[in-house]
């Protein structure tokens, strides 16, 4: 177990001093208040040798923050297992011994260039390799996730499901009703908007991904790949992910984020991961299934932010755009199905007015 430098400032709990190196002292402890949500610390140990090593903690209090905990916990160490090149090593979770109201996650510090985005390579290349290492390799075989997860406090839960389109459909339901819990009511005409959108938009979308011979194998997506949430590593053109949110699910939900404008990456950022990981079938969906999966990211956002009028608009107008792209499609359908039953009906008739003469040769049609 680390021990604390003589003279540092700070009560520092056995259990967290219990993961650092043994033979090391804490020497310096930094505040960084990193997050709304959590406290978060540096801790730099100085190793019997001189050399220093850092290490980053994620601490939250009560039941939720125990939820909290554990959600950062599965999903940093899930992810870590197939790319542990793109996210910071996490080394253990827990409860302090002297405060049973405090749990932790401790991880090794990853130095960052806070002022650059990453380049779309350097940007997309761990949701890219996250997704083709992943792919079907969900312990369950089903999509879902072990514990609840969070997007800010506000927690998800998940559980497993065998249908991506049962999965996306309950999980869309619950943070509509929970969006409308913290906001208040829609206007009639709204309400209608997000029924049509639940019971039309949804099934249009999701079905085919599991119909007509076709299936999606669970992958497992970070789902909060904002520039906030990727940087460059200090002194290497690599980036690093971190704040997960894991899930295991359509590979393209990791999409949906990239998509939206609050991101400003562009389509650039899209392409390039197009570049390594396939469209689903069917391709001509693609587009409508990433704001689809955008939807998720803007109702959640309009739920944290409760105070802004204009973030509720945000989502609903998405849900207009694709719900204009089903009623064209429905009457496009109509249209052709009313040529179709036109050709059909001229076609008896046709039929209906021949005859044949005594000799077995067709006669006149008695309407031509």
């Amino acid at each position: 177990m680390a021990q604390p430098a003589p003279g540092l400032d700070g009560n520092l709990d056995d259990a967290l001093l219990s993961h650092l190196p043994g033979s090391g002292k804490v020497v310096k402890v930094h505040q960084l208040r990193l997050s709304s949500w959590c406290d978060t610390t540096r801790y730099d140990v100085e190793l019997p040798d001189g050399t220093l090593e850092s290490f980053f903690e994620k601490r939250a209090f009560g039941a939720d923050g125990a939820d909290l905990i554990q959600a950062h916990w599965h999903s940093e160490s899930s992810i870590f297992k197939f790319i542990p090149e793109f996210i910071p090593r996490p080394i253990a979770s827990g409860t302090y011994r002297s405060n049973p109201d405090a749990h932790y996650i401790l991880m090794e510090f990853e130095n960052m260039d806070n002022e650059t985005v990453p380049g779309p390579d350097e940007y997309m290349a761990a949701p890219a390799a996250l997704q083709l290492r992943s792919l079907g390799q969900s312990p369950t075989g089903k999509f879902g996730f072990p514990v609840a997860t969070f997007f800010g406090y506000l927690k998800h839960p998940n559980g497993w499901q065998s249908s991506w389109r049962v999965w996306w459909t309950s999980h869309m339901k619950f943070i509509l009703e929970r969006e409308e819990e913290i906001r208040g009511q829609h206007t009639e005409q709204n309400a209608r908007l997000v029924d049509y959108y639940m019971s039309k938009v949804l099934p249009r979308y999701l079905a085919p991904l599991e119909t007509s011979g076709r299936s999606i194998q669970p992958a497992l997506c970070h789902t909060d790949l904002w520039p906030g949430n990727v940087k460059l590593k200090a002194g290497s053109g690599s980036a690093i992910v971190f704040d997960a949110n894991a899930l295991w699910a359509h590979s393209e939900v990791e999409l949906g984020i990239i998509r939206n404008p609050t991101s400003r990456l562009g389509d650039v950022f899209m392409d390039t991961y197009l570049k390594k990981v396939p469209i689903s079938e069917p391709r001509e969906d693609f587009d409508s299934r990433i704001i689809m999966y955008m939807i998720r990211h803007e109702v959640c956002r309009a739920s944290i932010y409760p105070d802004d009028p204009a973030l509720r608009d945000v989502f609903l107008d998405s849900m207009k755009v694709l719900i204009d792209r089903v009623h064209a499609e429905e009457s496009q359908t109509q249209a052709e199905n009313d040529v179709k039953k036109a050709t059909s009906t001229t076609h008896f008739r046709l039929v209906e007015n021949f005859s044949w003469t005594d000799e077995g040769q067709p006669g006149n049609m008695a309407h031509l």
